[in-house]
């Protein structure tokens, strides 16, 4: 049996992680130095991902500086802040994030989903996060309103 993804809005919180992130595009040689500054950023949101192009990272501001003397960043993007989920998310709700990303591509907000075992995460331009927040926050709202 599917699971409705707007009772999981219904009972869904937020969290505005408080540092401002960047999203890193590093080489694929740069791994291992890169994960060690994630060891240092242990209280911090953090997202590696090594894909075809090499190495991307998103973390806060702090790390970059600490990465800068490490490895080469080819390119850099943000700053963004991290909006999480913050309650109860099963890992096999089908269509959770599609609803808001919808509404916030709507309104010209740019929300980057990153998926996590646990919380749903969305890195958002720092320049939009008021306005993502109240969204998001809307439709929690409308979600408990129909459940």
């Amino acid at each position: 049996m599917s699971i409705d993804p707007m009772a999981v809005w219904a009972n869904m919180t937020l969290k505005v992680w408080p540092e401002r992130y960047w999203m890193l595009d590093l080489s694929d040689t740069s791994a291992q130095d890169v994960a060690n500054v994630f060891v240092a950023s242990d209280a911090r949101y953090s997202c590696l991902i090594r894909d075809q192009s090499g190495v991307s990272a998103i973390v806060e501001e702090a790390a970059v500086e600490r990465l800068k003397t490490q490895v080469s960043i080819r390119g850099s993007f943000g700053p963004f802040r991290v909006v999480s989920t913050d309650g109860e998310l099963p890992f096999d709700v089908i269509g959770f994030l599609g609803p808001v990303l919808r509404a916030l591509n709507e309104q010209g907000i740019k929300a980057g989903p990153q998926c996590g075992a646990v919380f749903d995460h969305l890195f958002i331009y720092e320049r939009d996060v008021k306005r993502a927040v109240a969204l998001l926050e809307g439709f929690i709202n409308q979600a408990r309103e129909s459940h």
